[in-house]
């Protein structure tokens, strides 16, 4: 039983196949996944398909989740348009929670975490105009991510995190990362499609609040972005406990699938290579990954 934490299945590109997109998952052994929100309107669509579509599937269990991805910052003009925003999510958890007075009651139904949320320093011209002072996108950013570590404090839930440095012209630059962690403190979180270099991973070691997820990005050739270089690094050092897997599909296909649309069945190929680098079972990878995302999310059933 192997889970995708982040997913992104209300995408455009699941709307002619998803009942085949999901048979190839359960085949593979990837029978939950986290349906995760990057904006309102989005994390209302993957609130929908979890309770409507996906929820109803045999063998087969979804949460999704509520955030506002870093590349919807600049659309925010004031702290009061980024409050209204995050008082539509915190509206929308609220609708989501059991109406019975059982012990659910005290634990997350569907929508379990506050994310995709975070910082991206890599300034990508298709979401940010070139002619933006750099520090007038972080700060924006900043403000997004901190209002969304607020919510999360309030509804006690845990945080996933986007992350993402420019290293184009500086391989050790680890600015979004320093800030990532210093914002993030000791509040619960998952550090998702990990990026970070090797002395962030021995950072890591020294937390009990965090997890790192490893996307297909790990299966990708040495020397491409120097990836294999930490990452394969990051997978052998971290203990298994403070690992999860993700696709964060329809984006980022594994090695033997790159430029074709991601699925969450490729969360296989993830397991087998941390597998392989930490010379351990398939099983292990699985059992232990299962009970890591039990624990931080406080779900009992997957």
């Amino acid at each position: 039983m192997l889970i995708d934490t982040h997913a992104h299945l209300y995408w455009d590109s699941y709307k002619d196949d998803l009942d085949e997109v999901i048979q190839r998952s359960i085949d593979a052994g990837v029978t939950s996944i986290i349906n995760v929100g990057v904006d309102v309107q989005k994390s209302e669509l993957a609130a929908k398909q979890v309770k409507e579509k996906l929820s109803k599937i045999p063998n087969f269990k979804s949460y999704s989740t509520i955030g506002i991805h870093p590349h919807e910052s600049l659309k925010y003009n004031s702290d009061v348009s980024i409050h209204r925003d995050i008082e539509k999510l915190e509206k929308l958890y609220k609708q989501s929670l059991p109406s019975s007075n059982d012990e659910r009651q005290t634990q997350p139904d569907q929508i379990i975490a506050v994310g995709e949320c975070g910082l991206d320093y890599f300034f990508d011209p298709e979401f940010v105009p070139p002619t933006l002072p750099p520090e007038q996108i972080k700060d924006s950013q900043r403000k997004l991510f901190k209002a969304q570590i607020d919510l999360a404090k309030k509804l006690n839930l845990p945080l996933i995190v986007h992350c993402r440095d420019d290293r184009s012209k500086n391989p050790n630059n680890s600015g979004a990362w320093d800030e990532v962690l210093k914002m993030v403190g000791t509040h619960p979180a998952i550090l998702h499609c990990y990026s970070g270099l090797s002395h962030t991973t021995n950072y890591m070691l020294q937390t009990t609040n965090l997890i790192v997820s490893f996307a297909a990005t790990i299966t990708y050739p040495k020397n491409e972005y120097l990836r294999d270089e930490y990452l394969r690094a990051a997978a052998k050092i971290l203990p298994l406990e403070k690992i999860v897997l993700e696709t964060d599909c329809p984006f980022l296909p594994p090695q033997s699938r790159r430029g074709q649309r991601n699925e969450p069945s490729a969360v296989l190929e993830i397991a087998q290579l941390i597998a392989d680098l930490k010379e351990i079972s398939l099983k292990e990878v699985s059992t232990q990954t299962t009970a890591n995302v039990k624990k931080i999310f406080n779900i009992k059933v997957i």
